[in-house]
């Protein structure tokens, strides 16, 4: 297989693949990867079944899964077999498999010789959109607290607004400055390169389309988000999400109006993982998701996971 980096121009190979099987993980889609390609050290390759993502971090190496058609996904799993027989006399270590796709492959009795983890982490959480628009119901009734207390505290003061190209250096500074406030907490060591991708998308505007959205309060920038909607999933992923977190609701604020004004047609939002995190997680299960949207690790028997 020939082995190529991930480019803007990669976007109209990732086109061919990304829709003939439905895929809410959120690695199954271009601008993911494109985000996480400098963290992940991804490189792809493509045939007639099936779009193939390798990445290699930390002395580990392996697939994720591959873009394919549910009925190619056994086929296309051997092709990875002897891929890494033939380069490296292994068997593939597939990392991020949604739980589909591990079924298929058990069905198959492809998986005999391979273990299965559950990577708990790396869970993708699912919302109903509309929800998340209104805050209603009683179990959302604490974030609808937060929404209306910064309402009222920043009333006359703040402005939602859509983002471009003009953006760029405000939301840079942003970035910068909530690297530099933030708790220290990186389990994976993965927020500079999350910045550095952040960079990498705001640097190819004009190439990879997506959407992006902005609070100011007092005239200065101090939240913004990235996000992209699959027509054909009816969902919206929100991969960036970033504000100062001194400014009460403000994430309740931008959350909510993103969703409103960028993806008006969504019925899901999928808004990604939280990385181990122990705070972001109990945020995100604050929200009460529809379903976690879940991923494994397919691994040799007789290999450590």
């Amino acid at each position: 297989m020939e082995l190529r980096a991930i480019t803007p121009a990669a976007r109209e190979d990732f086109a061919k693949y990304e829709n003939r099987r439905p895929v809410f993980a959120s690695e199954g889609h271009f601008l993911n990867q494109f985000l996480w390609a400098h963290y992940y050290h991804t490189r792809y390759a493509a045939d007639e079944l099936a779009l193939y993502l390798f990445f290699q971090r930390n002395g580990h190496k392996g697939a994720l899964p591959p873009l394919c058609s549910e009925a190619d996904i056994p086929e296309v799993f051997h092709r990875l077999e002897r891929f890494f027989h033939d380069a490296a006399g292994e068997k593939p270590r597939l990392y991020l498999a949604d739980s589909r796709m591990v079924d298929v492959l058990s069905e198959a009795g492809c998986l005999d010789g391979y273990e299965v983890a559950p990577d708990r982490d790396s869970f993708d959480y699912i919302y109903e959109a509309e929800r998340l628009r209104t805050l209603s119901g009683r179990a959302l009734h604490k974030k609808k607290n937060l929404l209306n207390g910064f309402l009222r505290e920043y009333e006359g003061r703040f402005t939602y607004e859509e983002l471009d190209a003009r953006h760029v250096d405000e939301i840079r500074r942003l970035h910068q400055r909530w690297l530099s406030e933030r708790p220290v907490q990186d389990k994976y060591n993965s927020v500079q390169d999350e910045k550095e991708g952040v960079s990498r998308l705001l640097e190819n505007m004009d190439a990879v389309p997506f959407q992006m959205g902005g609070v100011r309060i007092d005239g200065e920038l101090r939240a913004y988000t990235i996000g992209h909607y699959e027509p054909s999933l009816r969902c919206a992923f929100i991969h960036i999400e970033k504000a100062d977190a001194r400014c009460h609701g403000l994430y309740n604020y931008i959350n909510q109006q993103f969703l409103i004004h960028a993806f008006p047609e969504a019925e899901l939002v999928n808004r990604e993982d939280d990385l181990g995190q122990e705070n972001l997680r109990h945020a995100k299960l604050s929200y009460r998701p529809l379903r976690l949207e879940e991923k494994f690790t397919i691994f040799p028997s007789t290999s450590p996971l």
